[in-house]
């Protein structure tokens, strides 16, 4: 019985060895696997921390400048303005805890206002909504209603740039209101002549101006370029009728242009006369006192020879005055006989007596 029970007892110990031995394998095979586990896991923790960190990691292209928003907050430079990240690579914390909002400084952003009104409107869109934002009815200083459309050139204000992001919820949609009530404005304080036709730099000078400065005070974070004007038209009801007026107006103008063209011509034309006219006035008057001169210096040269005759004794004053005027009168009858075109030749047997100092001479004597 001791032995059989001694047998049972060694028996039993080695079963409780060999359970013991196979737990402690599995023990050890089971924190080996725990083991293999962590490390993996905290690989693969690594791994995602790294992506993670390296998400920070942000492109600005070319034509761009960047805004971090760290914490919801912009980030600044030391004078307490919005930094502005220029084109490159830049990193920064990672979202959610920083943002990037990238903007082109560079780039002229167009905003219309006001639709044109159509003939007939579409099969698909006789049942539309008129969205109140795009019309383009407006009320003009002598109360007539014009379809106004503008286009607005803005682009974003690299000093302002904090203003455009954070001072308003739509800065766009801010200018378009503001737009539209500078048109109203300056639709009002105009007529529809002027609007339509004749002052239309001026009211696009005048909407520049006043938009810019509505801008600036608003603090959209914008700069305006220009405003103009892309279409000024009647409503289609009295379109025929307005077309009518303006062609009448135009004939008028041309009318009026033709007239004063005409009297700018004829006044031009009187001016040349008068002035040809005062030119040979001139030089008759030039040649006049010349030849005045001429006759009195030769007569006083004559009046010197008769004196100078008498005073020498050759002959006395009468007799060279007489031979004088002879001499002269000789001298014109030969210069208008070979002027006159056709001569007559009298036969009548008689001599004809041509002097004309005949009875000079005997009162001479």
């Amino acid at each position: 019985m001791r032995k059989g029970e001694c047998k049972v007892q060694s028996a039993k110990y080695k079963v409780q060895s060999t359970n013991r031995g196979q737990q402690a394998v599995a023990h050890h095979r089971r924190a080996g696997r725990l083991g293999l586990h962590f490390a993996l896991c905290t690989l693969q923790f690594a791994l995602v921390i790294g992506i993670y960190l390296l998400s920070g990691f942000f492109v600005v292209r070319g034509n761009e400048t960047a805004v971090v928003r760290r914490f919801g907050a912009a980030v600044k430079n030391a004078n307490g303005e919005v930094r502005l990240w220029p084109s490159g690579w830049h990193y920064d914390c990672p979202w959610p805890f920083a943002v990037v909002d990238r903007i082109n400084l560079n780039e002229i952003r167009t905003l219309k206002i006001g639709d044109l009104e159509q003939d007939a409107p579409a099969t698909n869109s006789f049942l539309r909504n008129v969205d109140p934002a795009r019309q383009a009815q407006f009320l003009s200083g002598d109360k007539n209603i014009l379809n106004v459309q503008i286009s607005v050139s803005y682009r974003v204000s690299e000093s302002a740039v904090g203003e455009f992001l954070f001072a308003a919820v739509s800065s766009e949609r801010r200018l378009r209101t503001l737009a539209e009530s500078v048109l109203a404005d300056a639709m009002l304080l105009s007529g529809v002549d002027f609007a339509h036709t004749l002052g239309r730099n001026e009211l696009r000078e005048r909407m520049t101006a006043d938009l810019q400065r509505l801008v600036r005070e608003q603090r959209l974070g914008l700069t305006v370029d220009d405003v103009t004007i892309a279409n000024v038209s009647p409503p289609l009801r009295v379109k025929a009728e307005f077309i009518d007026v303006m062609n009448a107006r135009a004939d008028k103008e041309t009318a009026i242009n033709q007239a004063r063209a005409y009297s700018e011509q004829r006044e031009a034309e009187g001016r040349g006369v008068a002035r040809q006219t005062i030119d040979s006035a001139e030089v008759f008057r030039r040649q006049s006192v010349e030849a005045a001169k001429a006759e009195a210096e030769s007569f006083s040269k004559l009046i010197a020879q008769l004196r100078s005759d008498e005073q020498s004794g050759r002959r006395s004053y009468a007799e060279s005055r007489q031979l004088a005027m002879r001499r002269k009168y000789l001298d014109t009858l030969e210069e208008v006989l070979r002027k006159v075109a056709a001569k007559v030749v009298l036969d009548s047997g008689q001599a004809i007596d041509l002097t004309i100092l005949r009875e000079q001479k005997s009162s001479a004597k």
